[in-house]
């Protein structure tokens, strides 16, 4: 059993953590262990395997869809904890077992940002009641 996992980034798996086995698929198939249901998705689009000795490999199955490592195109490549795996529009970060990678997923990046629209719009409508009031348009 491998002592890795696939966080994920953006798509369909932000926030979902995928623990990883020896030999981990992933497609849209059923017999997939991360199936991904999306277009551009191959049934079998890419492999991550477990060597003897605990490194991990990703294989990518399919030429047409294509499969990035931390950006670029791979056929297969080694992997390390941090790095960023990208199928059609899901990102994951490999981590391993209390790491968090520093390369994505810090808790300000997955923090939802606060919006200041609300403020904004009660500031202009204060200022614009001020002013009327300022210039003899309201009653009161």
């Amino acid at each position: 059993m491998s002592k890795y996992r696939l966080k994920g980034a953006s798509g369909p798996v932000i926030n979902q953590s995928f623990g990883l086995s020896t030999k981990s698929l992933i497609g849209r198939a059923d017999d997939c262990d991360l199936r991904i249901d999306g277009e551009g998705v191959a049934a079998h689009h890419a492999e991550i395997r477990e060597n003897e000795d605990g490194s991990l490999i990703l294989h990518n199955l399919d030429p047409a869809g294509g499969t990035q490592l931390n950006g670029e195109a791979v056929e297969r490549a080694a992997l390390a904890s941090g790095d960023e795996i990208r199928i059609a529009n899901c990102r994951w970060v490999l981590q391993a077992p209390g790491l968090r990678p520093e390369k994505v997923l810090t808790s300000e990046a997955v923090r939802p940002r606060r919006s200041y629209l609300p403020w904004l719009i009660t500031a202009g409508l204060l200022a614009a009641a001020g002013l009327a009031w300022y210039r003899g348009l309201l009653p009161f």
